[in-house]
């Protein structure tokens, strides 16, 4: 069934190749209303992302989606999708002006994305892989999660590979791999399943505190100095 779009004015996690040069996010109040009527709503909160100017996006439900200012091109893309019923999976942003988008199954969409990220998510639709999430780093670091526990990664620190490498060792399901703007980084994977380096001190307690009471971690996402954490599908808590 189409989801139908929450009432907003629509002027509205790979490879980054420059650092991003906004200090805010745009109409932040906004978002949190966005994702406190989603989550009122029990609708799942499969991604959020910021651009390159700081304005924001969320991908919910199967088919649902808000934003502000987004390019024109990924504007009509998502409204065509939306139109067709088509998952709406994952989002994030590349170098000055990029987007890759996840769509069903193997699915993506991208905008002036360098050539070597278009190769990674050709090889892997190529091979008919689910692809599950997109991470955007910063200094080139990013990865794609596809499969059970399969990643394409590019930059990223012998630490992370260590840990995804020994994850994918024991057949665990990695969920989400996420970056901070400096060093940071964090990785859910089964239910409650989390590593993490150098994340704010609020939010590990807050995603032990979860866990300590049963709930299922889903998604992390790092917008700046903010983050949003998804649990039991729906549901979220942040520093918005």
């Amino acid at each position: 069934m189409k989801t139908k779009l929450l009432i907003l004015t629509i002027s509205l996690l790979l490879f980054s190749f420059t650092n991003h040069a906004q200090t805010v996010i745009n109409n932040a109040e906004l978002l949190k209303s966005e994702l406190d009527t989603i989550s009122k709503n029990k609708l799942l909160i499969n991604s959020v992302a910021l651009n390159q100017t700081g304005d924001w996006i969320i991908l919910y439900g199967d088919i649902g989606y808000s934003f502000v200012n987004m390019p024109e091109k990924l504007t009509a893309l998502l409204d065509t999708l939306n139109k067709n019923q088509k998952l709406l999976k994952d989002i994030d942003f590349i170098g000055d002006a990029g987007w890759v988008l996840l769509s069903e199954q193997n699915a993506f969409f991208t905008d002036s994305v360098p050539e070597k990220v278009l190769a990674s998510l050709k090889r892997i639709n190529q091979r008919g892989e689910f692809m599950n999430s997109i991470s955007i780093g910063k200094d080139k670091s990013g990865i794609i999660l596809y499969g059970k526990n399969s990643f394409s990664q590019e930059y990223i620190s012998d630490q992370i590979k260590k840990k995804l490498n020994n994850l994918r060792s024991r057949n665990q399901n990695i969920k989400d791999v996420s970056f901070l703007k400096d060093e940071g980084w964090i990785i859910l994977y089964a239910s409650k399943g989390f590593s993490y380096n150098k994340i704010p001190d609020a939010l590990s307690l807050k995603i032990k505190e979860l866990v300590q009471n049963g709930s299922e971690l889903n998604r992390v996402f790092f917008l700046l100095d903010k983050w949003i954490l998804v649990y039991d599908n729906y549901k979220y808590v942040s520093n918005l």
